[in-house]
Order: structure tokens, then C-alpha cells, then sequence
């Protein structure tokens, strides 16, 4: 498990993954060899001078310390051309290693990945705390040193925690997603997703999300185990997609063409009531046309119903832009008997354009005594004034 640390006021920031991960104690019969790979960056979008870079690794037996063999101990960089490593030298209980860059120059982004290698881990498990010294400037002169601590965890060397996969890399939307993994009795796990949802999952390593999954999700397994009176954490991480999923999003900015397919009410908010068309039981019409300038991008959505419609009747109700038929949303309605007949379309708008709306009811002679409503609501999409009637 890589982590990320910067001091506060350093310029730089290093992301540390042990090898192997997790890295485990020796044993009386065999001695596990670990490497640290330290990957330097910088810390903020500025450009930033480096003259040199310390890694100090504690050396002893004890929980604190990584490794009794300090002679072992060798230094290089991974893919940093740029950059040369020093022979390590003895200060103290410390084995101390120093990389340089080559040349003076501004860095930005990805600096170097500075290597520990040979480490003969110790037999004691616990967190072992190294330092990261960087001489640093902003502007190649006035150099200061800032120190990053951090410690390095070293698993008892009988922990197992690997494998964590969901069974299925992708779900339908509205599905389950499930999880295995293997891990050690002697460990406590917790399961983390979404948005701060967590759950204990130390009884089982095959588990089911409590909810159906409508977006692609994330997933991380704690794993935490307690020895010597220290608390060792290790997480594993995975990912879990989802077809089609729901979408949440701040702002959408669509050059081309948009289709919807289904009902887009409870999708949409902020609804206006536009216009309204009735029908009574004695066959008069209220309000059979309207027009409408939007004044920003959004959705119309029409909606109609009737009731006791005769047979061999109609009626509709449309939404267009400015009495042109090439976009149109309709409802169609034909007879039904005593029951109630509703429909409902959605039509979208781009800021400027001419909302028209318009129903066709049976006339009197023959309607009977058929009645019902047809309504254009207003569904913006951004903050803006609603669409006004012409």
C-alpha cells in the first residue's frame, strides 16, 4: 500500500510503497527482503529547486527500527536518469542515503523514484519511522531543509491480505456487486464505499454491498491488526463499474445532438407551470394555444389526460419549436371508455428559441361529455428566468 506524506511546510511530496506490500517481519528461519521505492513530486503546482534529498532509515531490532543489517543496505533511483545516489553512510542509529540531481533546474510534477533496497526487515513487527529531508528553494537560491517523517509498517510474518476482487468487474445497474479476498484470522476488517459508507466485515471475506450499485464505486478493505501494543493498517482497494449507470453531475456543456429515452420527471426540478389547456363536461375549451420564449437552455414536458372519451374520438396535445414540425413532442389520446387516459412527452429547448404549445379537444357535438386537462411544465437546466409567454 503506497501513502502520500509532505511536511507542512515542504515543497515536495513523497509517496512511499514498501516491497513487498505488505512488508512482514524475518523469522528465525528466513529473512525477508524488503525494498522501499520513493517516489518524489512536487508538492503544489509552483516549479521548485532541489539541491538533495536524505533518506534516513533506523537501524536496531526493536519495533521502531527496520533493520539490524545496515551493511546490506543499497541506494539507487528507478527511471530518474537525472539523478544519482550517494554510498550510505552511518549517523548514529541511523543508515543515511543522499540522491542528487544532476543538474540545477526547475522541477514540476513527478521528480524522481529513489530507491532502499536490500532491507534484511527485522524480527520485530511494528511501525518503523523513517525520515525524508529535501533541501529545497522555489527560486534556485536561499536553499532551507524541511524534514518529512513517516513510518513504515512491518506486518507479524504470518499475516495474509491479498486478493481483494469483486466477482464481477462490472454490474447492471440496479445490481449487487460482491467481494472476496483472503486475510488472516488474527486482523480486523472494514469494509469502505461510497460516500462514508463503512461496515465491519471481520466474520466473513466474501461480501455483498447492502445496496444495489447505480454508479461505478469504489471500494477499500482495511485490514488492522494489533501487536506489541502498536495498530498495523494495510488497504487494499478495488473498483466495481456499472452499465448505464445514474449520473450526478455540477455543469453539462452538450455540442451535439441529446436523446432521451423514457420519462425524465423526478430527474428534473425546479419545474414552472407554463401553460394549461382544459376541457369541461360540457365541451368547452379553455386556452387551446400558447407561445413561450426561453430564456435559457431546458425541458418542456407535456402532459394530458381525459376521461369518458367517446368512441371513435381524440385528443392531443404537442409542443414544438416556433409551429415548425421538425422538433415535436406529442400525446395522442384515443378512445378509452369510462376510464381515464394520460399520456405524457418531453421536449428540449435551447436558450432564445419559441416554445409552442397547442392541444386539439373533441368539439362538442362530438366529445359528449368527455373532459380532461393537458399541461406544459418547465424544467430548466441552470439557474435563469422562466420562459416568457409571447
Amino acid at each position: 500500500m503506497s501513502q502520500t506524506v509532505t511536511a507542512a511546510d515542504s515543497l515536495l511530496a513523497f509517496e512511499i510503497e514498501p516491497d513487498p506490500d505488505p512488508l512482514t517481519v524475518s523469522t528465525a528461519k528466513d529473512v525477508v527482503i524488503g525494498r522501499l521505492n520513493i517516489t518524489a513530486g512536487v508538492a503544489s503546482a509552483d516549479s521548485v529547486y532541489c539541491k538533495k534529498i536524505t533518506v534516513r532509515i533506523p537501524i536496531g531490532a526493536g519495533a521502531a527500527h527496520l533493520t539490524e543489517n545496515r551493511d546490506a543496505l543499497r541506494s539507487g533511483v528507478d527511471s530518474s536518469p537525472g539523478w544519482s545516489p550517494k554510498p550510505g553512510f552511518d549517523d548514529g542509529a541511523w543508515r543515511v542515503f543522499e540522491f542528487t540531481p544532476n543538474r540545477s533546474t526547475a522541477l514540476t510534477g513527478r521528480v524522481a523514484t529513489l530507491v532502499v533496497s536490500q532491507i534484511e526487515v527485522n524480527t520485530a513487527a511494528g511501525n518503523a519511522g523513517i525520515e525524508i529531508i529535501e533541501e529545497t528553494s522555489p527560486t534556485d537560491g536561499d536553499y532551507t531543509t524541511k524534514t518529512t517523517p513517516t513510518d513504515v509498517a512491518k506486518f507479524p510474518a504470518e499475516f495474509v491480505f491479498r486478493n481483494f476482487r469483486p466477482t464481477k468487474v462490472m454490474v447492471g445497474n440496479g445490481e449487487r456487486a460482491v467481494l472476496r479476498w483472503e486475510g488472516s484470522n488474527d486482523a480486523a476488517y472494514t469494509m469502505y464505499w461510497g460516500r462514508n459508507s463503512s461496515q465491519d466485515v471481520s466474520s466473513v471475506r466474501e461480501w455483498s454491498t447492502p445496496e444495489p450499485l447505480t454508479t461505478p464505486t469504489g471500494f477499500m478493505l482495511q485490514a488492522t491488526v494489533t501487536t506489541g501494543g502498536q495498530t498495523l493498517v494495510h488497504t487494499l482497494t478495488t473498483v466495481v463499474m456499472v452499465e448505464r449507470p445514474d449520473l450526478e453531475i455540477g455543469h453539462l456543456d452538450i455540442a451535439g445532438r441529446t436523446v432521451f429515452r423514457g420519462l425524465l420527471e423526478g430527474l428534473l426540478q425546479d419545474e414552472v407551470l407554463l401553460f394549461e389547456s382544459t376541457r369541461s363536461d360540457d365541451g368547452e375549451v379553455r386556452d387551446r394555444e400558447a407561445e413561450f420564449r426561453a430564456q435559457g437552455p431546458g425541458i418542456v414536458v407535456v402532459r394530458m389526460q381525459i376521461h369518458d372519451l367517446p368512441a371513435g374520438q381524440a385528443a392531443a396535445a404537442w409542443v414544438r419549436t416556433a409551429r415548425r414540425e421538425l422538433l415535436f413532442a406529442s400525446v395522442q389520446l384515443a378512445s378509452n371508455g369510462p376510464a381515464y387516459d394520460t399520456g405524457s412527452a418531453t421536449q428540449p429547448f435551447k436558450i432564445g428559441e419559441t416554445i409552442y404549445c397547442g392541444t386539439q379537444w373533441p368539439n362538442k357535438a362530438t366529445g359528449g361529455r368527455s373532459y380532461g386537462k393537458a399541461q406544459w411544465i418547465w424544467h430548466p437546466l441552470g439557474p435563469q428566468e422562466p420562459p416568457v409567454r409571447l
